[in-house]
C-alpha cells in the first residue's frame, strides 16, 4: 500500500526490481562518498539517520521516494504491475510456513486464493511445504521441529490442492503426527500403505482381503 508521504517520483507502468535494487545501491554509494544530493536525499526521509547509509536504508528511502512506507511495500506493487504477484505471495507464505506464523499464512491466503492451487517450476504447492520431504522424522521431537501440522491445517481447511505426493512423503519419512493430522482431516485414501502407515490394523485387513482396494488411489 502507497504511503500517504508525498513523492516526487513516480513508478512506471512497468517496473523493474532491479532497476530499482540498483538505484539503491547507487544511492548508498554516492552517500559514501560524500555526495551531497544523495545525503540531503537519505536526511529527507530518514530525518534521525546518521551515516553510513545501509543498503537496507537505501532501499527504504527509495521506498519513501516512491510513495511507500517501505521497501517491501514498493517490492509487492512492482511484482503485482508485472504480474508476478502470485509468485510473491507464495514466496511470503513458504516464509511464513518455515517461521510456523500461522495467522501470516492466512492472511495471505484470503488476500491471495490462487494460492491454493499454486504450484512451483518443480509442481511443488504450498502443503508441500509444511512436510519434512524425504527427511526421517520417526523421532516425535524431530518432527515437531521440521513439521508445520497447523500451518497444514489451515491450508487443508482453506481448500489447499492435496495430491499422493503429500502423504507419500509423509509415509517415507514416518511423519506420523501428520499423517494423524491428515486423517482427521479426511483427506487419505484407504490404500494399503496408507492403513499401515496410520496404523490401522482392521483397515490393512480388509484390503489385503480386497486385492482391489489395496491397490485404489485417490
Amino acid at each position: 500500500m502507497a504511503s500517504n508521504t508525498s513523492s516526487a517520483r513516480t513508478l512506471p507502468a512497468r517496473p523493474s526490481l532491479e532497476s530499482l535494487r540498483k538505484q539503491a545501491k547507487t544511492l548508498a554509494r554516492k552517500v559514501a562518498i560524500g555526495d551531497a544530493a544523495a545525503v540531503a536525499r537519505a536526511r529527507t526521509q530518514l530525518p534521525k539517520w546518521e551515516p553510513p547509509l545501509s543498503h537496507r536504508d537505501a532501499q527504504l528511502v527509495l521506498a519513501r521516494e516512491y510513495g511507500f512506507a517501505g521497501w517491501k511495500e514498493l517490492r509487492e506493487e512492482v511484482l503485482k504491475r508485472t504480474g508476478k504477484g502470485l509468485e510473491w505471495a507464495a514466496f511470503e507464505a513458504k516464509r511464513a510456513i518455515h517461521d510456523n506464523d500461522v495467522e501470516r499464512l492466512k492472511t495471505l491466503l484470503a488476500e491471495h486464493r490462487g494460492l491454493l492451487a499454486w504450484r512451483d517450476e518443480e509442481g511443488h504447492h504450498l502443503l508441500q511445504a509444511t512436510t519434512p520431504y524425504a527427511m526421517d522424522v520417526s523421532d516425535p521431537a524431530r518432527e515437531a521441529e521440521f513439521c508445520r501440522p497447523a500451518c497444514a491445517a489451515v491450508l487443508i481447511d482453506a481448500g489447499a490442492l492435496i495430491t499422493p505426493s503429500v502423504w507419500d512423503i509423509l509415509i517415507r519419512s514416518a511423519a506420523a503426527g501428520m499423517m494423524a493430522l491428515l486423517h482427521e482431516k479426511k483427506v487419505l485414501p484407504r490404500t494399503l500403505a496408507v492403513l499401515a502407515a496410520l496404523g490401522d490394523l482392521e483397515g490393512v485387513r480388509t484390503c489385503l482381503d480386497e486385492p482391489e482396494a489395496a491397490t485404489a488411489t485417490q
